[in-house]
C-alpha cells in the first residue's frame, strides 16, 4: 500500500505543541488501527512545545505513523517524545511482530523530508520483540 508523505490534516494554522500535532497523526490512522486490532497511545507531554516547521513536522508524523498502522496487527502503538537540550526525539514503538515496514520506500521519503527541517530517520528492530522509529531533530526555527 503506498502511503502518500504529506499532512492530511486541515488547512488551518498547526498548534506548536507537539503533543497536538500527534493527537492530530492519531486521529488520522486512528480508524485504521482498529481495523487491524491495534491502538495508539500518545505519551508525549502535553506542555511539549516546539520551535521547528510544524507542518513539516506534522507531514513526517502522519506519514510514520500510517506506515507503522498500516503494517501490524494486533499491536500497542506507543509515541513518547524527550527532549535533549535542542534536540528533540521522538519514539514510536510498535509492540507486534508482524512489522515489516523497515523495507517501505515510504520511509525513505520521510527521511529526506525529515532532512529539511535538519532531522534523522532511524528504525530498530529488536529480535521480532518490538520495533522503534527515532525522528530526531532540532528544536529551533530553521534559518531563512
Amino acid at each position: 500500500m503506498k502511503t502518500i508523505v504529506q499532512s492530511t490534516t486541515p488547512n488551518t494554522s498547526l498548534p506548536k505543541n507537539l503533543h497536538q500535532l500527534v493527537s492530530l497523526a492519531v486521529e488520522n490512522s486512528v480508524l485504521t488501527a482498529v481495523q487491524r486490532n491495534s491502538f495508539i497511545v500518545n505519551d508525549v507531554p502535553r506542555e511539549f512545545q516546539i520551535a521547528t516547521d510544524e507542518k513539516i513536522l506534522a507531514a513526517i508524523l502522519n506519514s510514520l505513523l500510517i506506515t507503522v498502522v498500516n503494517h501490524t496487527k494486533h499491536s500497542c502503538i506507543r509515541i513518547k517524545a524527550k527532549e535533549y537540550d535542542d534536540i528533540i526525539c521522538v519514539f514510536i514503538r510498535d509492540n507486534s511482530t508482524y512489522s515489516d515496514y523497515a523495507s517501505t520506500s515510504n520511509l525513505e521519503q520521510v527521511k529526506l523530508l525529515a532532512k529539511k527541517m535538519n532531522g534523522n530517520v532511524s528504525i530498530r528492530n529488536m529480535e521480532d520483540k518490538f520495533t522503534s522509529i527515532l525522528l530526531s531533530f532540532p528544536n529551533f526555527p530553521k534559518a531563512a
